[in-house]
């Protein structure tokens, strides 16, 4: 029984590791457009390497081979894609949808209190800093808030990716 990965497999996990290399080069290229934009160009861009690498490959073709390898790209274009979206638009996403649930415009303070589900604008705020208080990310001391020193290093390590693949 032979456990290797079989050339189109292999093909398809090489192209995984550089996908999201091929974003970050895309992130640097202005005219790939918007995040959104980038992304699915990133994956048309995998996926035909990956058909051009089956084409390509030397021997007899194998089905299962090939069938095994689009699986294993597809889970890394998946995973980064969670990453890429939450990176791009998590949150701001969250309020949107509550916004557009609303179905009617909102003030300020009505969308905080429908994101919420029933907060008004300082239940909203207490809510974010709490997330990140009991993520020891930021201390309060009496009325002052400071971040941490692993704050920091996550607000640095977020802003870097965000400037890397484009996103901010």
């Amino acid at each position: 029984m032979n456990l290797l990965p079989g050339p189109a497999q292999a093909a398809a996990i090489g192209l995984s590791i550089a996908f999201p290399l091929l974003l970050l080069l895309y992130a640097r290229i202005a005219a790939t457009g918007g995040s959104g934009r980038r992304f699915r160009l990133g994956c048309i861009t995998i996926i035909i390497l990956y058909a051009i690498a089956c084409m390509a490959l030397p021997g007899q073709r194998q089905v299962g081979d090939m069938l095994g390898g689009l699986l294993l790209l597809g889970t890394a274009i998946m995973f980064c894609y969670i990453l890429f979206s939450l990176l791009a638009w998590g949150f701001t996403l969250t309020l949107l949808t509550a916004l557009v649930q609303a179905g009617r415009p909102l003030t300020l303070e009505q969308w905080a209190e429908a994101y919420m589900q029933g907060g008004d604008l300082g239940m909203f705020t207490h809510n974010r800093l709490k997330l990140l208080v009991g993520a020891r990310m930021v201390i309060t001391a009496g009325d002052r808030l400071t971040p941490t020193a692993k704050g920091v290093a996550v607000a640095h390590l977020v802003r870097f990716v965000r400037r890397s693949t484009g996103l901010g």
